[in-house]
């Protein structure tokens, strides 16, 4: 009688099965045939470790930290083990037990790359004084140690970029990127140093790049997301301090002057948004119309509050500027006053306003994110 040999092309043996499945990344066969293969030995450290993939992959986290615990009973000094279990319990948020098993990992192994990697990923998730410092240094020790290692200088990007080192957390996803030209996650990265900075069209561009590789890059698309809330928050911006001019002039006795401006300043909107739209591609249109569904509803105070105050100023020097005074222009700059510094309070309570600020300023001062062949 012969034996089912399970799908062509891969090896009839569960062991070797398991393995297979999970280099092709297909969870859910993987966890089968792990699930099989482990019937027959059950303390097998490769077997559980690859069980944890499995389970870290298919999100089933309680269930990965509790494999992750047999993992580590069995083969206690196995770096791959400790580096394994660093990340499932980073999943759960158990970061200084993270830190404890990856410098465990590092300690057992010192001169293995992939230690320092897991050690400088778990410090990059940590909010105690130095953690960038230490995630820098475990991602700069894995470069040496494999100096062909893209994901080594995402960190290194990563923990630049959280220092307001802008321009050189640039390079580090560039030389990603001239590692592994399908790097998505260094495509994402640039595109976040991008939106930070308000280049809105080169965070297109990279997110185009990253879904050419994976259409369904979750990181991509959130970030994409994120995109067309910023175009948002430019209009509400655009909006709020349009209706200047034609205050002005409304307040100066030029009526037909505030009319012209404050017609102008309209049409200026949806202008910027027609513009922002033509820079999208075909699939950037398409995930964007389902940005209302997705965005949390805080997100839309700001243009709003900005689309009602900016709307109120425009029409009234539009359909009413014989009624506009220098009472009422002193109100309105009031108002924007108070808007800008309740905005720039709330951007410095985000954890990456050193990171924007940079950004920004790098871009100010003549930075400008060139194409990765140079151009």
């Amino acid at each position: 009688m012969r034996h089912a040999e399970g799908p062509p092309g891969l090896p009839a043996d569960p062991s070797a099965l398991a393995e297979a499945l999970v280099a092709a990344q297909r969870w859910d066969a993987a966890l089968a045939a792990t699930t099989t293969a482990l019937a027959g030995a059950p303390h097998d450290p490769r077997l559980l470790a690859l069980l944890v993939r499995c389970l870290r992959a298919l999100g089933r986290r309680d269930e990965a930290v509790d494999v992750a615990r047999r993992l580590l009973s069995v083969a206690p000094d196995d770096p791959h083990a400790l580096r394994l279990g660093a990340l499932v319990v980073l999943d759960m948020g158990w970061v200084d037990e993270a830190i404890g098993l990856a410098t465990r990992a590092v300690l057992v192994d010192p001169h293995n790359a992939a230690n320092h990697l897991a050690l400088s990923r778990v410090w990059a998730a940590s909010r105690r004084p130095g953690a960038v410092a230490h995630q820098l240094a475990a991602a700069r020790e894995a470069v040496l140690l494999d100096p062909h290692s893209p994901d080594a200088r995402l960190q290194i990007g990563a923990a630049l970029a959280a220092n307001g080192e802008v321009a050189a957390a640039r390079a580090a996803y560039r030389e990603a990127l001239r590692l592994d030209p399908s790097s998505a996650p260094a495509r994402n990265n640039l595109a976040v140093l991008a939106l930070q900075a308000g280049a809105h069209r080169d965070a297109a561009r990279h997110l185009a790049a990253a879904l050419a590789v994976d259409a369904q890059d979750r990181i991509a698309l959130r970030n994409l997301d994120a995109l067309a809330v910023a175009a948002l928050r430019r209009a509400g911006w655009w909006l709020l301090v349009a209706p200047l001019p034609a205050l002005l002039a409304a307040a100066a006795g030029w009526p037909s002057a505030a009319r012209v401006l404050a017609a102008a300043a309209l049409l200026g909107v949806p202008a910027l948004l027609v513009a922002w739209w033509h820079g999208l591609t075909p699939g950037q249109r398409h995930q964007v119309r389902g940005v209302p569904g997705r965005v949390r509803l805080r997100r839309w105070v700001w243009p709003a509050l900005a689309a009602v105050l900016g709307g109120t100023g425009l029409a009234t020097a539009l359909l009413a500027p014989g009624e506009v005074t220098g009472e009422t222009l002193r109100g309105y700059l009031w108002v924007l006053v108070v808007v800008v510094v309740v905005r720039l309070l709330v951007a410095s309570s985000r954890p990456t306003w050193r990171t924007e600020l940079a950004a920004r300023w790098t871009r100010l001062a003549g930075g400008r994110d060139r194409d990765d062949e140079g151009g």
